[in-house]
């Protein structure tokens, strides 16, 4: 079996898709916080999420840690659903649709300079 041409538009949308989703509950959390707690810590995280969402929205442009936790969350999620969906009978193409989506966004946020722990040393 070959391995699928990658499509980059299709990267894209996907990883947009999941920085938008980080930054926007990351957002209401801290929102939350700060209104709960009325705390100034709260207040100075909600503001600073506010802002990386705004960043983002408006120039595309997110953080090395942010582009790290939205891969974590990915994996994390994957992992996840092979977990739940062993016993179903769609399980396995659940999980493997999952392992895509976060291979995806790992390739995208690679064009867009990101590097993560994880990948390995480019050889000279």
């Amino acid at each position: 079996m070959t391995s699928p041409q990658h499509d980059p538009e299709r990267d894209g949308a996907m990883a947009r898709s999941a920085i938008d989703a980080y930054l926007t509950n990351r957002t209401r959390y801290w929102e939350r916080a700060a209104q709960q707690t009325q705390a100034a810590e709260a207040q100075a995280a909600y503001r600073a999420a506010r802002n990386r969402l705004a960043r983002w929205k408006s120039e595309g442009v997110v953080d090395d840690w942010v582009a790290s936790a939205v891969v974590e969350a990915a994996e994390q999620d994957a992992a996840r659903i092979g977990r739940e969906a062993a016993a179903a009978r769609t399980g396995p193409a659940l999980h493997a649709t999952a392992i895509r989506h976060t291979e995806a966004i790992r390739r995208w946020l690679r064009t867009q300079g990101h590097r993560f722990a994880d990948d390995a040393p480019e050889k000279a």
